[in-house]
């Protein structure tokens, strides 16, 4: 798939996410400027030509990309009033919690150890998903999908000791394999010219292949 096709499938551009906010763009960079809300995924600049009867004129474009839950995180500023770092960031622990809870009561095995020092994960994470980059990781950047695949991750890499056990017995097996289909639920599917360095291909696919396993088991 062409990456502008793939982007305007999967994503907002900054002007389509402001309209369905019902915001200025000033408005959305004033959120960035407080740390409140996360910077674009993916940005895009490019000196194209514009053909048209009149003749042809270079033209610049920078168009900037958003995962789409980012619509879900701006109405909940607006809903209750956030304008501070401290606050928002409260927010987005109590949505992780509560996300972590529910792994949990589905029997999705978690490594106890990973709510160790869990404040200092939680404020990690904040200041990861304020850069944008978990758009490009998660299915579509939720907030619940971002505490998912890293405390997934934790989990996998726990039952395997960092992918160096040489072979899983039985009940690593059977321990794992539900944790991995759930990661691969949360990851995206990243565009092909992508692939080779995103999160899929570097951890799941290799994870796939050292222990022979599948998603589809």
């Amino acid at each position: 798939m062409h990456l502008l096709d793939y982007l305007e499938q999967f994503y907002y551009r900054e002007e389509s996410l402001c309209q369905l906010l019902g915001i200025e763009q000033e408005q959305l960079q004033h959120w960035q400027h407080l740390r409140i809300f996360p910077q674009a995924s993916y940005s895009l600049e490019n000196s194209i030509q514009c053909h048209s009867y009149q003749g042809i004129f270079p033209c610049q474009v920078f168009w900037q990309y958003y995962p789409v839950a980012m619509q879900d995180w701006g109405r909940q500023l607006q809903k209750s009033n956030i304008e501070s770092a401290s606050t928002a960031f409260i927010v987005f622990a109590q949505r992780a919690q509560g996300a972590l809870q529910n792994l949990q009561q589905d029997g999705v095995f978690i490594d106890e150890s990973y709510t160790e020092d869990f404040d200092e994960r939680l404020t990690h994470l904040w200041q990861q998903f304020l850069t944008g980059q978990f758009g490009t990781q998660t299915r579509n950047g939720q907030i619940e999908e971002i505490m998912q695949m890293d405390a997934l991750r934790y989990s996998i890499d726990t039952i395997t000791e960092g992918l160096t056990v040489h072979a899983l017995d039985k009940t690593q097996r059977q321990q794992l394999h539900p944790v991995m289909k759930q990661f691969s639920k949360v990851l995206i599917q990243p565009p092909s010219h992508e692939y080779d360095q995103s999160l899929r291909a570097r951890y799941l696919d290799k994870l796939t292949m050292k222990y022979d396993l599948s998603v589809k088991m």
